[in-house]
């Protein structure tokens, strides 16, 4: 299926949720900090990630193999809270567990088994999918890079973020507009 394709649910809950926003003083506060903790997962995420270049062992991929992932999942999370919606809170966690994972898990780990052979495959034994081992796997240390954070889009994800919190928090002043 095409990225494009797979991505109008997305959309379509994005508009859902503005739409039908009512953000409260405590959703304002756990959302905002729910969104904080994901983008700054994903942010150290994608300093360190070199897609098809290196397997990505350092940062936050020395802990769990899924970083991005689990940033994605707190700023959903964070969104749903801030508007107000449990609705589409469970439909994201639902589609994110049931289909998304899934098929990023096939999909991704068959890419790097073809890259990285051997080496993916110890490091996919090892380190697990969403709950972060204690201690690191052992990498070469490699630090975060600002290079990287570009290449990775996450400066273009960090303005939707604002964008979205700027739409849902503003809602409330829309009047009857919808």
């Amino acid at each position: 299926m095409d990225k494009k394709i797979r991505r109008i649910p997305l959309y379509i809950g994005a508009i859902l949720l503005i739409i039908f926003a009512k953000p409260n003083p405590a959703g304002i506060i756990i959302g905002l900090f729910l969104i904080f903790v994901g983008e700054m997962i994903r942010v150290w995420a994608a300093g360190h990630l070199q897609k098809n270049e290196a397997l990505t062992m350092s940062g936050p991929y020395a802990y769990v193999k899924n970083p991005l992932y689990i940033g994605s999942i707190f700023i959903t999370a964070g969104f749903c809270i801030l508007a107000d919606n449990i609705y589409l809170l469970a439909a994201a966690f639902f589609m994110f567990c049931f289909h998304y994972i899934p098929y990023k898990k096939r999909v991704e780990g068959d890419r790097l088994k073809k890259i990285f052979g051997n080496q993916y495959e110890d490091y996919d034994q090892a380190v697990p999918e969403y709950l972060p081992r204690w201690t690191p796997y052992p990498h070469e240390k490699v630090s975060w890079q600002f290079k990287c954070f570009i290449e990775n889009s996450e400066e273009g994800i960090l303005l939707i973020i604002i964008a979205g919190i700027l739409l849902i928090l503003s809602r409330p002043f829309w009047g009857s507009v919808f």
